[in-house]
């Protein structure tokens, strides 16, 4: 279990998110500074706030995360680490964006998992994926895995981009721009009706009636 299963503050766990606009965390997961992903997060960024989302990036090539040490309890101190913990507790919504490395996704974007649990229950995503030439399947199978096994809801509806997408570092195929601007409106959409319902379930108590909300109350 990770490092931040134990460190959401119990006076955010109920707030109301109907009264405010949806708030979404796009993690950008590539550490290479000339990523084709980065173009997918631009374009991914415009379209949430064009659905209306206060939206933060968090650009994880620009972190200087430590690799998640359980044993050590002082990381929870450290700015990055702080940054990570504050920002998922913040969000409703999530866009995750990955490279595909070795049928997987990126070491920085798991190391991002690892700090981090209950923030992410209850909660909802979309997944975007950039490769070199393969679909993307994997990469992206491998963080709807990771956010489920959060307790997070994922958008059965995802986008790869390959290399021959892109021309100049701008993603020029329709169809890859079209699903990744679909994906934001829908984390736009639905995370905070997600969300409303997981808290006002985690409200009732530890009950089976609560239902998988009940384990976080």
């Amino acid at each position: 279990m990770a490092t931040g299963s134990d460190m959401t503050p119990p006076s955010t766990r109920t707030e109301d998110a109907s009264s405010r606009a949806p708030r979404v965390l796009l993690v950008s997961g590539s550490r290479h500074l000339e990523s084709h992903l980065h173009d997918l997060v631009r374009i991914a960024a415009e379209a949430a706030r064009d659905a209306g989302a206060e939206l933060q990036t968090l650009a994880l090539h620009e972190l200087e995360l430590p690799v998640m040490h359980y044993n050590d309890r002082s990381q929870r101190e450290l700015p990055a680490v702080r940054r990570v913990l504050e920002t998922a507790r913040w969000a409703d919504g999530f866009i995750l964006a990955t490279p595909e490395y070795h049928g997987n996704m990126s070491g920085c974007l798991k190391n991002w998992f690892d700090f981090l649990y209950g923030e992410l229950a209850g909660k909802f995503a979309g997944v975007i994926a950039c490769t070199g030439g393969g679909g993307g399947d994997m990469s992206i199978t491998s963080v709807k895995n990771s956010f489920m096994w959060c307790h997070g809801f994922t958008l059965p509806f995802h986008a790869a981009a390959r290399k021959t997408d892109f021309a100049d570092g701008r993603l020029i195929n329709p169809k890859i721009i079209d699903r990744v601007q679909r994906i934001a409106h829908d984390v736009v959409r639905y995370a905070p009706l997600i969300r409303a319902a997981f808290e006002q379930a985690r409200a009732t108590g530890k009950g089976v009636g609560a239902g998988v909300a009940g384990t976080h109350a």
